[in-house]
């Protein structure tokens, strides 16, 4: 809890706060003591809330030295960071602003937090560090309280508040505003003859208890009121049955699995657009050998053929096969997509694994061939043009180990394209096979 102390620590506070501490120690002392005995940061704020505790009720901290220690005791765990980062920043602006409390004060009644000039001045001096004397910290809390008011000359605080004041702006509004629960004893005589022990035991009492006064402030609610219906004028209503007899209408396909041709139109779509999984393509290809016609429900047009291709050239493969042993009547818009579509390695392994599975139309592959002869030759970078060639030299040597072009028809076409790039090893391989192929033919 941030305002949990036990005893022991509450004791040690109090004896670094005693009136023979801050008499006799100077504040590096104190704060060296202080140190010693809470050295992490969370016990930096737990035994800060008790010290803002005893700065808000005069009468536990009686004495002005007292509460000079205590405010040294606020500022010094946090000296090293800026002043926005000082959780005790806002309790710093209070004290710092005028208000009723001082008049009560000077006049002898019973008050909260009320400071004198010097205090005050101390407090400014904390939060400039341009304006800390070094030997201040040499001093007694004692001989600082003992300062003539006199001589100390009324500090502005304009520009310190304002910075305070920033530092609070991004706090909610319901957590700036409030009062604490514990309210000074009515009693004026209490602050004219204090007593300690009285003091240490109440102090004991609000910081050590079960019921944890200190985090009960009395704030305003926040208020969180119901929203109101909503009106709409075609907004469906609630039909509570009035019958005793009624029955209910079930959707009895609600949660059920799937028609495999729902599931394969979804794999395809996606096929469109990225790369299947393995698992995605098995299921898809399984679904094709089921059911031969399912090509023609899920969704293919000779228009998605190219994204099919260069997503999941598998697939394109296996749907243009099922087309194919169908015969298809869109087939030859199919071939057209393929001729049309940007020459790439996909686009050569569909039409190679095409050609070894079924007998492709003579024309489509010699037009598909001059297609890519033609590519080659529009592309202006060397490097891909390189690539492209070599692709499409080894694409040329399958078609014709596998058989499936006529050299003797097909090479008025590739004879002068593989002279022309006879640098590539591949387009050099090509004109070689070539001409055995023709030594071949011309000893039979």
């Amino acid at each position: 809890m941030a305002y949990d102390l036990s005893r022991r620590d509450l004791s040690r506070l109090l004896n670094l706060l005693s009136e023979d501490t801050v008499g006799g120690s100077s504040l590096e002392a104190i704060a060296a003591s202080f140190h010693r005995h809470w050295n992490r940061k969370q016990d930096h704020f737990r035994v800060g809330n008790a010290l803002m505790m005893l700065l808000q009720q005069r009468d536990l901290l009686p004495l002005s030295s007292q509460r000079i220690a205590a405010i040294f005791l606020l500022y010094e765990p946090y000296r090293s960071d800026s002043l926005s980062s000082n959780p005790f920043s806002a309790f710093f602006a209070e004290l710092l602003q005028p208000s009723v409390e001082d008049d009560r004060a000077s006049m002898g009644l019973p008050c909260g937090h009320s400071l004198g000039m010097v205090e005050k001045a101390f407090i400014i001096q904390l939060l400039t560090p341009s304006s800390v004397p070094r030997e201040l910290f040499k001093r007694t809390p004692a001989s600082i309280a003992n300062t003539d008011p006199s001589t100390v000359q009324p500090p502005d605080i304009t520009t310190l508040l304002a910075t305070l004041h920033d530092t609070q702006e991004d706090f909610p509004t319901h957590s700036k505003v409030g009062v604490s629960s514990i309210l000074a004893d009515p009693d004026p005589a209490l602050m004219s003859r204090p007593d300690g022990t009285a003091a240490g035991q109440c102090a004991e009492t609000l910081l050590c208890g079960a019921e944890q006064i200190m985090e009960q402030p009395f704030e305003p609610g926040f208020m969180r009121p119901l929203p109101p219906l909503h009106s709409c004028d075609d907004e469906v209503m609630w039909l509570n049955p009035t019958e005793s007899q009624y029955s209910i209408q079930w959707d009895n396909q609600m949660c059920q699995v799937e028609s495999p041709k729902a599931e394969a139109r979804k794999l395809l779509a996606k096929a469109y657009k990225e790369a299947l999984t393995v698992p995605e393509q098995q299921s898809l290809q399984t679904q094709f050998e089921e059911d031969p016609e399912l090509i023609y429900h899920i969704g293919l047009t000779p228009q998605k053929l190219p994204q099919l291709v260069e997503k999941n050239p598998g697939i394109a493969i296996e749907a243009l096969l099922k087309l194919t042993n169908s015969s298809s009547s869109q087939l030859a818009e199919y071939f057209a997509a393929l001729l049309n579509m940007d020459m790439s390695l996909h686009s050569m392994e569909v039409v190679n694994r095409l050609t070894t599975a079924v007998d492709l139309p003579p024309e489509f592959l010699r037009l598909y061939i001059n297609n890519c002869i033609q590519k080659c030759r529009e592309i202006a970078d060397k490097s891909l043009q390189s690539r492209l060639v070599r692709l499409v030299c080894v694409f040329l040597q399958s078609l014709i180990r596998n058989k499936t072009i006529n050299v003797q028809d097909e090479c008025v076409e590739i004879q002068p394209f593989c002279l022309e790039y006879s640098r590539i090893r591949e387009a050099a391989a090509l004109y070689r096979l070539l001409k055995t192929l023709d030594g071949e033919g011309a000893q039979k």
